[in-house]
Parts: structure tokens; sequence; C-alpha cells
């Protein structure tokens, strides 16, 4: 964390709009794409990202250290996505992601199809995950936060959180070898 974002959180503490904002502009982009990945509904994101910021702005006096800033943003998130999820009862649908992000496949090298599709693959899998592991495997391979990051975020114990990436690999590994045996996916080795 740079001292001009220290500084921001810290006048943002005490209230500031204009530093609020200037944290709102920074983080925007990055809570969305990770609310996008636990909810696959982009409507759901974004409310998911309003009521996120809202709460940071009003439980802004409960960060203790601004340098907790980012984990404890994630957490607020986090926890968001998982009661609108609930309220809504909604789990991902896998199609939204695969239908919102389909790429136009006739001017990409076969090598990239070939990658799009395996990833494609991929976000379906996780798209089918329980919320709590899903949640786990985006914040973990997409952000690239520790388990102990993680379970701050996610409120609970590192163990649990390493439990359920590990749950989840499991269950995603079974997922693509059905797929493997249905003839819908082929692994490839490198």
């Amino acid at each position: 964390m740079d001292g001009t974002e220290r500084e921001m959180i810290e006048r943002m503490q005490r209230g500031e709009e204009e530093a609020f904002s200037w944290l709102f502009r920074k983080y925007q982009n990055r809570v969305l794409r990770m609310a996008y990945l636990i909810s696959g509904n982009y409507a759901d994101s974004e409310d998911i990202v309003q009521e996120t910021f809202v709460k940071c702005y009003t439980y802004r006096k409960h960060l203790k250290e601004p340098e907790r800033f980012e984990p404890w943003l994630y957490q607020i998130m986090t926890r968001t996505a998982w009661r609108i999820l609930k309220k809504g009862k909604r789990e991902q649908p896998a199609e939204e992601i695969r239908d919102e992000y389909e790429p136009d496949r006739t001017s990409i090298p076969l090598e990239a199809v070939l990658r799009a599709e395996e990833q494609e693959i991929l976000w379906e899998a996780v798209g089918s995950l329980e919320i709590r592991q899903r949640t786990a495997v985006v914040l973990y391979y997409y952000n690239q936060m520790s388990t102990k990051e993680i379970a701050k975020a996610m409120g609970c114990l590192e163990g649990t959180v390493k439990s359920r990436l590990y749950t989840a690999r499991k269950n995603l590994k079974a997922k693509l070898d059905a797929r493997e045996k249905e003839g819908l996916y082929e692994k490839r080795t490198v």
C-alpha cells in the first residue's frame, strides 16, 4: 500500500467523501469481478458492489488498521454476496458466465480457441460448486489471496478454508473426469 492510498483510507475514515470516491474508483472493478465470479449474475454483482461500498462507508470507523483495508473490503463483499445469493436462493447458473463471455473464435488461432474452451469448461465446473467452495476458489486462484487472508474475508478458520479448497479441487476433478468419460471434454497434456 502506498502513502496516497493510506492517506485516502484515513481521510475516508474521517468521513471525507472525496477520499471515499477515490477508493471506490480504485476498487470498484476488482470487487465487481469477484462478485461476478461468485454470483455468476451481472445484476446481482452490481447489487453486491453497491451494498459493499455502502457498508464500507457506513462502518468505516470499524477498520482499525488502514493497511488491512483491502481484506476488510473483501470480507464485506463476501458476506454481502452470500446474503444476497441466499436471499434470492440463487446458485450460480454457469451458462450465464459462458453466454456473457462467449469469445469470437473466427479470428483466433486454434491454440487460443482450445485454451478458451478449457477455461469455459473449468468455469462452468467452478460455477456448479457450493457457494462457500466457489468463494474460496475465486479468492485463492483468481484473487491470489493467502488461506489466512481468505479465512479473514470468509469469517472462518484457516483450516476451514484449506478444507473447502481441498473439497473444491476434489469436486472439480470429479466433474471434469465425468465430462471426459462422457466425451464432452478431453484433457490435454502439455
